[in-house]
């Protein structure tokens, strides 16, 4: 895509990512949850792995990414609809996915919510199978 640049996501881009999650996935992402404060401490701890897809300084695509030291995990894949099956999901997943691999990370587990029926799709053909025997279970404490 002319213009496309694929580069580490640091928090300068906040804004225009907020924006991004909040159109593509609606009340899938709670930016109350993932506030400034928040992704700045992410991005902190996992630097340079997290990805964005710019277009004329637009943010049109995001990966947040990090690892736990065994398992890296990508958060917010979202791409803006406008720049959908123009591979832009799959270079942003490439760049994370490399990231993790220079750190000695070999396996990585995506969230996709459920009802999202065009994201699990997708993440099925691209090589990302489903594991419906693992209940993810959450705690707020």
């Amino acid at each position: 895509m002319d213009g496309q640049i694929i580069c580490a996501m640091e928090i300068q881009h906040y804004e225009r990512v907020a924006k991004l999650w909040s159109k593509a996935m609606g009340t899938a992402v709670s930016l109350e949850f993932d506030s400034w404060e928040r992704i700045a401490a992410y991005l902190k701890r996992n630097p340079n792995m997290s990805t964005v897809a710019m277009v004329n300084d637009e943010v049109v695509g995001t990966v947040l990414c990090g690892h736990d030291g065994r398992r890296g995990t990508l958060y917010h894949v979202a791409v803006s609809e406008e720049h959908r099956c123009k591979g832009v999901a799959r270079q942003m997943v490439e760049r994370s996915l490399s990231c993790l691999k220079q750190e000695g990370i070999d396996t990585a587990v995506l969230f996709a919510h459920i009802e999202n029926v065009n994201a699990v799709e997708h993440w099925r053909r691209s090589g990302w199978p489903s594991y419906p025997n693992v209940l993810y279970h959450l705690r707020e404490f």
